[in-house]
């Protein structure tokens, strides 16, 4: 590689041949028109980005064996954002001339950008940037400072930058054979950001995802929602110095639907409602296990975009010259969002980085910020859905922007049509509080429940003292239940011993028509209610795990077999709408009478337990109950295969067998 080009020279003059004293004004206004399309806090992390993924892109294009490889580095210490690809690199002729406005020599087609726009962004949208290249005929490493200082010049002192050789280091760069490194410092006026630390993002974990969501990194393949065939790797230096790595990471969209647990794709469901239609089934109990779901989404073709919205011959034309395509995902209530970027994205309350709205793609990559989706009725669906329309080959707007109006009108129509299939669907999901839906319904509650709630208040029973309770991972009754009262005795000893840990009991009685009294409740930490296959399987979804609560009282049953309360139920001894819990040793076979059952057992179907501990629902066509079988919840504990197999083989889906 050589190093002929000069110490230093003048990016705009390097450009243009011209009489530079007349046309230093308009170069001036023209670079601050440019400046003025990038108002967002995300677009120097796009710019770098975009510019980094084509580069390795146009060395893979051009036939060589090599690991493509993005390395990004975000110090929050030196409030500093450096991205290096070992892309193509630079040639010379390039390289001296490729800050200046409208110069590319990208190929216009899949590369992410082809104004030349955004590189005099990265250059005079700051004051401090740090350029890198090396190839096996050319290599340079400047500087360029005070860029924007000089746009925002009205008074002529500030003299046109210049980029200067510079003698630093970066490690980053140094790791690769050939490439580019664009490093940048946040200082001065009018830059955004001003302080990386406004996202208040401290480690690559937190960054990993608001780079996957709002940058280039988040890769948009709608046909398949696979990533792109680039890996990077992510260092973050925290405000207190710590370094943080995510390292090889995919480049791909952060999906909703990946992201969240329980989410049902919509064409599987039909496509069960139709095979059991088919089979003179049952539609409405071939889609129980997809009941109480966290969320729908579908993807949508060209064709299937067409059938969705009826489009007119120039919206066809639209359509099938970007190859349309297009995501959507309706979440049951808009707390999903909170709870993705509070509980696993970790990133400020509040921010909601993933959230309802539109978001326009092209060439791969997310555009601009969300766009609201102009619903004229319920209106609040717009918040609970985050809807992907991707483009190939279309020209966004000066600065990425936006699209022509006839495709941002084409978009909008697409977008309210995917809300309405969508949201029709709501059956499927969560009533909106999630987990805790229903908790503050009205139920029966008789003298019997208020003067008990009254005695929990007057006259609580409280244990401080920390010496007992203590884990002795041995239970003290020593035989498997032959009676009712034996039931009692299990389940008392399985809530004392935090095996069931999401109901609190409040009263049994022998006089009065049902057994007891209690209350569903989530109580601080949450976390020791979260599901996890071994260590809790009896856990609840972290999504669903909103705040802590208790319900109001609820009434319970005990039986020996459950066949027993079906019997009280047809004499009318007791009435199936009043019991919201029943608590027994073995199932028996009068429920197959008239319920259905849901194994939340079976860990296919965890996303329907709305309450730690529970382990079946029985439904029939007028009520439903809670169940909690202790036979097949100790088999469960004990050998959880073998029990999958069985909650499988007995309440599984066997329409189709």
């Amino acid at each position: 590689m050589t190093h002929s080009i000069a110490k230093s020279w003048d990016p705009l003059e390097a450009a243009d041949g011209s009489d530079q004293e007349l046309l230093s004004a308009a170069k001036k206004r023209e670079i601050k028109n440019i400046l003025k399309s990038y108002v967002s806090n995300y677009d120097p992390f796009s710019e770098l980005l975009q510019n980094a993924l084509d580069a390795v892109e146009r060395r893979r294009a051009a036939g060589e064996t090599f690991t493509p490889k993005i390395l990004v580095k975000i110090d929050l210490q030196e409030n500093s954002l450096e991205v290096v690809d070992n892309g193509c690199g630079f040639l010379e002729a390039e390289f001296r001339s490729f800050l200046a406005p409208s110069i590319s020599f990208k190929s216009g087609g899949k590369t992410r950008g082809n104004k030349g726009v955004g590189v005099t962004y990265v250059a005079y949208g700051f004051n401090d940037l740090t350029i890198r290249t090396k190839n096996t005929t050319f290599a340079f490493d400047g500087t360029l400072l005070r860029g924007r200082e000089w746009v925002e010049d009205v008074d002529g002192i500030v003299p046109r930058p210049k980029m200067e050789r510079t003698d630093s280091t970066s490690t980053l760069f140094a790791a690769i054979d050939q490439g580019t490194s664009f490093k940048l410092k946040f200082a001065g006026q009018k830059i955004r950001p001003s302080n990386l630390a406004w996202y208040q993002a401290q480690t690559a974990e937190q960054w990993l995802y608001l780079l996957l969501i709002k940058t280039p990194l988040g890769h948009i393949d709608l046909f398949d929602l696979t990533s792109s065939a680039v890996e990077f790797d992510l260092t973050v230096i925290s405000t207190e110095g710590k370094v943080t790595v995510e390292s090889s990471q995919p480049a791909r969209y952060k999906y909703p639907n990946a992201e969240i647990a329980a989410s049902q794709r919509l064409g599987a469901i039909k496509e069960v409602q139709q095979k059991a239609l088919d089979a003179g089934k049952d539609i409405n109990s071939a889609i129980q296990k997809y009941k109480q779901s966290n969320g729908l989404y579908e993807i949508y073709d060209r064709k299937s975009l067409k059938t969705l919205i009826s489009p007119n011959e120039n919206e066809i034309k639209l359509i099938d010259l970007f190859n349309m395509s297009a995501y959507g995902y309706f979440a049951y209530s808009t707390e999903v969002w909170d709870q993705l970027n509070d509980k696993k994205a970790k990133l400020r309350r509040g921010l909601r980085v993933l959230k309802g709205g539109l978001q326009l793609a092209n060439n791969g990559m997310p555009q601009g910020e969300l766009i609201t989706i102009p619903l004229t009725k319920a209106i609040g669906h717009q918040n609970q859905t985050h809807i992907i329309v991707h483009f190939d080959g279309a020209d966004p707007d000066l600065g990425r922007k936006g699209f022509q109006p006839e495709l941002k009108d084409l978009v909008e129509r697409i977008s309210v049509a995917i809300v309405r299939q969508l949201s029709a669907r709501r059956d499927i999901l969560k009533s909106d509080s999630g987990a805790q839906s229903n908790i503050d319904q009205e139920i029966k509650v008789h003298d019997w429940l208020k003067n008990q709630e009254d005695h929990e208040r007057l006259n609580p029973l409280q244990l401080i003292s920390q010496n007992f309770f203590l884990p002795t991972k041995k239970i003290s009754v020593l035989s498997t239940p032959q009676s009712e009262q034996d039931v009692i005795v299990l389940f008392n000893q399985l809530v004392a011993g935090g095996v069931i840990r999401g109901i609190r009991l409040l009263s049994t009685t022998q006089v009065m028509q049902y057994d007891g009294i209690f209350r569903y409740v989530a109580e601080d930490p949450l976390s020791d209610l979260v599901y996890h296959p071994e260590r809790n399987p009896l856990g609840v979804l972290e999504e669903q795990l909103v705040k802590p609560y208790q319900t109001p009282p609820k009434i319970l049953e005990y039986k020996f077999s459950l066949d027993g309360l079906i019997r009280e139920f047809e004499s009318e001894v007791k009435n199936q709408v009043d019991i919201s819990l029943v608590i027994f040793w073995d199932f028996g076979k009068e429920y197959r009478k008239e319920y259905n059952v849901t194994s939340y057992l079976d860990f296919d179907n965890i996303h329907q337990r709305k309450h730690h501990g529970i382990t079946h629902s029985l439904i029939s066509s007028h009520t439903q109950f809670d169940a909690i079988c202790l036979k097949e919840l100790v088999d469960l504990l004990n050998s959880p295969d073998e029990a999958q197999e069985h909650q499988r083989s007995v309440y599984g889906d066997a329409l189709f067998d």
